[in-house]
């Protein structure tokens, strides 16, 4: 209120004319009503600690302690790194557990360093924050929006037509990978429907992911793999490919025949049932963290089976990081002692009720033209049943293509 009246007075002092009799005066007026507080100057300080150097910078919420051999470690000079192949140089067998500097300077810029031997070291301020553990954990804020049901995220949040991402001037590709980041899904509308178009949709992420299915696929009710999805029946929410050792980061759905009755689409936010899961039940949130349940495929002239746990976890953050939950492809329970036995059913029963309660199920009907990518580390999905002819077009995309890609264009990903 207070910049609003001084705005209007001054406003009505100067009129819409050029104020030239007191210029000084009027610069400063408008300086204090509009213009954001200049930033603070930075100041630093290095304390030697002895073992390590602790660094305060008064832009930084708290002081960052730094090893020295870990600052040896990460000397970013010529002599120690590439900086065309971006590899490190530096024999780390040589450098001394107990190495000290000779001396340490802070500038404006960043942190300097001279080592007992003459070597030279520089580091930016920056650099230092966001490579430590410390300094990234502090800063970290996970982007992800979790949703129920009656919380879906709406179309102008999760869709991008396919012009937007062939053209760099819109954005299309950061906008729609970071859809999929925030909650765990995005669209591709304008997309012609078949196999063809939906692949080169798809590849303006990453090259899709070979497996026994092949590359882009489609399939309907002709049981031509031995897999539930060949058929026109009921599917839970799950987690596709749990019996790779690693599943597929993303899964890609795009229905090139919709059915005249039924198939409609089913979608669970896997993190929003874990983070239910664990307030409600958090010895079976630890047990099924910690548990390693056997996983498998059998057909095709196939046999995959992989070892893991429902819940996987960030090893440096612990954040939940991935869920593998999957009913139909749970292979001999052979990983469970009998003294344990009664208490998995348990925990799978308890976090089961959690995934079918209507609360987190979301049911969509895809249409032919728009590709839906869902995180498979975090959504489940399933279907309805259906009568009459579908056809369903998709294919994986792995975890290393997919966060590189995000990386690439800026985009945070934990």
């Amino acid at each position: 209120m207070i910049r609003r009246q001084s705005l209007s007075v001054l406003t009505s002092f100067v009129g819409r004319r050029k104020p030239f009799l007191f210029p000084a005066c009027y610069r400063l007026i408008k300086n204090r009503l509009f213009c954001a507080p200049a930033p603070k100057p930075l100041v630093a300080e290095a304390i030697d600690a002895v073992t390590r150097l602790e660094l305060r910078v008064n832009r930084w919420p708290h002081t960052l302690g730094l090893s020295y051999i870990w600052l040896r470690d990460h000397c970013k000079c010529p002599d120690c790194y590439d900086n065309f192949t971006k590899q490190r140089k530096l024999d780390i067998q040589k450098v001394p557990l107990n190495i000290r500097p000779a001396s340490t300077k802070t500038t404006k810029e960043g942190l300097e360093i001279k080592w007992p031997d003459g070597h030279k070291s520089e580091y930016t301020y920056k650099y230092l924050w966001q490579n430590t553990y410390e300094g990234w954990n502090a800063s970290y804020k996970n982007p992800q929006r979790l949703w129920k049901a009656a919380t879906f995220p709406s179309p102008q949040l999760t869709t991008v037509p396919l012009s937007d991402i062939l053209d760099p001037k819109k954005d299309g590709l950061k906008r729609l990978i970071s859809s999929i980041i925030v909650h765990g899904l995005g669209f591709i509308s304008e997309v012609s429907p078949d196999v063809e178009s939906t692949r080169a949709a798809v590849e303006t992420i990453s090259p899709v992911r070979t497996t026994f299915y092949g590359t882009v696929w489609s399939f309907e009710d002709n049981l031509e793999r031995a897999d539930t999805a060949y058929t026109n029946i009921y599917l839970g929410a799950h987690n596709d490919t749990t019996y790779f050792t690693e599943s597929s980061r993303l899964q890609v759905f795009h229905c090139l025949k919709k059915a005249p009755q039924g198939g409609e689409t089913l979608l669970v936010d896997g993190f929003s049932v874990a983070e239910e899961f664990s307030a409600r039940h958090p010895e079976g949130y630890a047990f099924l963290s910690s548990a390693a349940i056997p996983s498998e495929y059998i057909g095709d002239g196939q046999h995959m089976a992989t070892l893991d746990t429902v819940l996987k976890h960030n090893p440096a953050t612990g954040c939940l990081q991935q869920i593998r939950y999957n009913i139909y492809d749970r292979a001999p329970l052979s990983s469970i002692p009998l003294e344990k036995i009664h208490e998995f059913y348990l925990h799978m029963r308890n976090i089961g009720k959690i995934v079918r309660n209507p609360a987190y199920e979301y049911w969509l009907q895809l249409e032919p033209g728009t590709v839906l990518i869902i995180d498979n580390w975090r959504l489940m999905h399933g279907r309805n049943a259906y009568s009459g002819p579908r056809i369903m077009g998709g294919c994986y995309i792995s975890n290393d293509d997919f966060t590189s890609k995000a990386r690439v264009l800026g985009i945070q990903i934990n």
